[in-house]
């Protein structure tokens, strides 16, 4: 189950974040983790940005996505890289 409360709360972080850098267009999901840190969204990081891409990948079970705007995602034929866009 999707907890849209977390789901806005990454989302502020993100827009946040382009406003705050707006020479950044884009930045890979697990270099936000010190903000959604910073948020209390997430206690700490593991694996190199695991809780960010955990959320990532439920929402893209669920064929969600589009609830983070700035989302955008390469797939991979084993994996995939998450991306936030401006």
């Amino acid at each position: 189950m999707i907890d849209t409360s977390k789901i806005n709360s990454i989302n502020k972080v993100i827009s946040n974040y382009f406003e705050k850098n707006p020479d950044v267009s884009e930045i890979k999901a697990k270099e936000l983790m010190p903000e959604f840190i910073a948020a209390h969204i997430f206690s700490k990081d593991h694996r190199e940005g695991l809780p960010i891409r955990q959320i990532l990948r439920e929402l893209d079970a669920e064929n969600k996505l589009g609830l983070i705007p700035h989302i955008r995602v390469e797939r991979k034929a084993k994996n995939r890289l998450w991306f936030f866009h401006r």
